[in-house]
């Protein structure tokens, strides 16, 4: 049962999950907080679970703002390099699935059904750094579900790590940041020569990253002001200047809030937020895996292979197309064929129809004189005809009497090529003798005639 709220809506709300908890803060629309840090004792162990905290959020908890941001601590989360060379210029759905493609090569997961978000980190010795976030589809579809039914729309859904610049109000031209979270650790720096750099170190697939941790320190020099963020996990940090934990007591509620003012004023954050983004083509996906696999084995062959990839692209591109043309093209041969073959039977149909009509009809109106002159010509002697009839299945039934039995089969066969022609077809006549005399006689006849119709004079003429 929902719980009574004040109607007031806010205009942003900004939800912190982790593990354990999720701590939620609304803003107005300039990002400024209102009321509380409101804390929702629900666990969410995994991406899988994020729906359901939504649910439970939004049935026990006030309004949700109009639009929704996530911060997720075990969201999955990697810098991933690529040959600038690669990347460079090409379109932005392209480097999405080179990306995906990268990610599959470096940990082996399955790349069918995750959602992806990207950000340009940085560039150096010719390799072009990419923050990445990623999460199950069928997961993003059912936020997006939950979202909707509750009047939301998704701001984004994005690791709580990498606040793209100082988390204390201080002013400095180089600085760096070293984040501890539940199962990852963000080190992050800028100075005036190289800029801004980024790196994500994974303890549970590297057990190296406290000397990697050390190295880039080192590698990133002196700097003018220093930074640590801890959560929940407790693990050696080198020293800084400054450190925040984020708890209630702590720099929380101030570590909120500087993510909810980043994400609600900037229009393009330099963060990578999963949204809503068009359908991946994973035929595409696995095309350039193919590229890119050979361009993993052939590293110091790297332009080369680069020249070999974009010519076998334009090549496929343009024998795709042509296949395409052909198949077009002789399917509109045979349709063609078709309605050809089917306009010259009509054609003969007509050729025909145009002779034979005209002859039928002529025989048409002529059959009944004509039946009556076959008759009378074909009649022998003592055999008298006595009526021509039509019988219910439009036959025409001639009956008559004889005197000797033979009579009526020479009647039948005199008269049944003429009837042929005139699209008759003669069955053999029944005969019954009525015993008037000694030796048999005189012998009732019937003779069926039926009607071929048009087919009888066409076989006819033949």
């Amino acid at each position: 049962m929902k719980l009574p709220f004040s109607n007031k809506r806010a205009a942003h709300t900004l939800l912190y999950i982790t593990e354990a908890k999720t701590f939620r803060i609304d803003t107005d629309r300039r990002g400024v907080i209102q009321g509380e840090v409101e804390v929702i004792e629900f666990r969410c162990d995994t991406t899988n679970g994020i729906p359901s905290v939504l649910d439970h959020i939004v049935e026990n908890s006030a309004t949700l703002g109009k639009k929704v941001w996530l911060l997720y601590a075990r969201l999955s989360t990697y810098v991933l390099n690529l040959p600038s060379v690669q990347v460079t210029g090409v379109e932005e759905a392209i480097l999405e699935q080179a990306l995906l493609f990268e990610y599959e090569s470096l940990t082996g997961q399955s790349i069918a059904h995750s959602q992806l978000a990207y950000h340009f980190v940085s560039e150096a010795d010719e390799m072009s750094s990419y923050w990445v976030n990623l999460i199950a589809k069928e997961t993003f579809t059912k936020i997006g579900e939950v979202l909707k039914k509750a009047r939301c729309k998704l701001g984004g859904i994005t690791h709580p790590g990498g606040l793209p610049f100082l988390v204390s109000a201080e002013d400095a031209s180089s600085w760096l940041r070293i984040e501890a979270w539940s199962n990852s650790f963000f080190a992050l720096s800028k100075n005036p020569e190289t800029g801004f750099s980024m790196n994500i170190l994974l303890p549970e697939q590297n057990q190296n990253w406290q000397d990697e941790l050390d190295h880039w320190i080192v590698d990133t020099g002196d700097v003018e002001k220093s930074e640590a963020i801890i959560n929940n996990k407790i693990e050696y940090l080198p020293e800084t200047n400054e450190s925040y934990h984020l708890t209630l007591d702590g720099a929380l509620i101030f570590w909120l809030g500087l993510w909810a003012d980043y994400l609600v004023k900037t229009d393009e954050p330099a963060v990578p937020l999963l949204n809503v983004r068009r359908k991946v083509n994973m035929d595409l996906v696995y095309m350039l895996g193919g590229g890119g696999l050979a361009l993993a084995l052939c590293v110091g062959h790297f332009t080369w292979n680069l020249y070999l990839r974009n010519d076998f692209e334009y090549q496929t591109t343009r024998l795709t197309a042509a296949e395409k043309d052909i198949k077009s093209a002789r399917e509109g041969v045979n349709n063609a064929r078709k309605q050809t073959n089917t306009l010259e039977k009509k054609l003969k149909l007509l050729r025909n129809n145009v002779t034979v009509i005209p002859a039928a009809m002529k025989a048409l109106q002529g059959r009944p004189m004509q039946l009556l002159a076959s008759l009378s010509k074909h009649t022998p002697e003592d055999l008298i005809i006595e009526s021509i009839d039509v019988d219910e299945a439009l036959h025409i039934v001639i009956k008559g009497v004889a005197l000797q039995s033979q009579l009526i089969n020479q009647l039948a066969s005199n008269v049944k090529s003429d009837f042929a022609v005139l699209g008759w077809r003669a069955n053999a006549p029944t005969k019954t003798d009525l015993l008037a005399f000694e030796k048999g006689g005189p012998w009732e006849f019937s003779l069926v005639l039926e009607d071929d119709g048009l087919k009888g004079f066409v076989e006819a003429g033949k």
